[in-house]
């Protein structure tokens, strides 16, 4: 018998700390991997999450199936496990399925897209995949209090459920959470289109240029670059506020030398070079950034280096 008065669907905290348990899991897995093949994961870039991503497709989609009875060893430690509206374990196929429509827009998001890709149609599936599923299974998880499942579990009709207690009759999701997860997708594919008016202004084409010009120096494995703005408040007495305006570039580099001036000036450079409003700003900031991420393990080292723009143009 099942432990009376416990419902059968897993509580929100429950869930989240299992999750918890199994990320640490994975990264140790993952920090290991680092230890041993870091230039090779600095070298491959964004493709070295597909090693975090196939690692983790095997961890969950295995134990969350028959074979493991439905549990990762988070779900073990606190006695919950993947079911059917049965109460019975997943096959191992429907398994593999469910955590791959979890993991895919965690997985994309925070890829570097290079300019040709965020100016094409391939936005809108990326945008479709990473910030429509995204935002709706996180609105799930919070949202849906009935039953508890978020996007991958709707889908395969899975449920995250108690493991010493019965199986219980549950209700049906509220329609309205299927409505605002129709709107989320619906918003992520029009997104692009802002992205797309975005590149006809002339400044804009500017950006993307030096920014292109940087991505092809051979010490550099991916630059962005961007213009903008900040507020201080100064703390004297007259309490003035001063807006400082800037171009700033983060550049991923393939050797471990964020602290080299001589990189950073030169990147500063190609910026006034090639962007023409960059001499009208305060300063150039260029970070120079090492390191790697593969999805379970990331590791990263940074410096920013500070340039006034006449002084990249040699003026005194």
């Amino acid at each position: 018998m099942g432990k009376v008065g416990t419902k059968w669907i897993s509580g929100f905290w429950r869930r989240i700390g299992a999750l918890f348990i199994d990320g640490l899991i994975l990264s140790a897995v993952g920090f290991v991997l680092g230890l041993l093949l870091e230039s090779t994961f600095v070298e491959i870039g964004d493709w070295g999450r597909l090693i975090g991503f196939s690692i983790s497709l095997v961890y969950f989609g295995v134990m969350n199936s028959v074979v493991s009875n439905g549990q990762t060893l988070g779900k073990k430690a606190l006695n919950i496990k993947v079911v059917n509206s049965s109460n019975d374990t997943i096959s191992i196929s429907k398994s593999f399925a469910r955590y791959t429509v979890l993991a895919i827009p965690f997985s994309l998001n925070g890829i570097h897209i290079t300019n040709e890709a965020l100016l094409s149609y391939l936005m809108y599936p990326f945008s479709f995949l990473i910030f429509g599923g995204l935002f709706a299974i996180i609105y799930l998880y919070v949202c849906n209090r009935v039953t508890r499942q978020s996007l991958h579990d709707l889908i395969f009709g899975t449920y995250v459920v108690n493991s010493e207690v019965d199986h219980q009759t549950v209700g049906v999701i509220w329609k309205p959470h299927l409505l605002v997860v129709v709107i989320l997708f619906v918003v992520s594919i029009i997104l692009p289109i802002y992205t797309s008016q975005q590149a006809n202004d002339e400044s804009f084409e500017d950006l993307m240029s030096t920014q292109k010009t940087i991505n092809s120096l051979s010490a550099v494995t991916y630059a962005s670059v961007t213009s903008g703005s900040s507020i201080f408040a100064s703390t004297s007495e007259d309490s003035q506020t001063k807006i400082t305006t800037y171009v700033n570039v983060q550049a991923f580099i393939s050797e471990d030398n964020v602290a080299d001036e001589a990189l950073a000036r030169n990147l500063g450079e190609v910026v006034v070079n090639t962007y023409s409003e960059s001499i009208n700003k305060d300063v150039i900031k260029v970070t120079l950034t090492y390191g790697y991420d593969i999805g379970i393990w990331s590791q990263w080292f940074s410096h920013t280096h500070t340039f006034a723009p006449t002084d990249l143009l040699g003026f005194e």
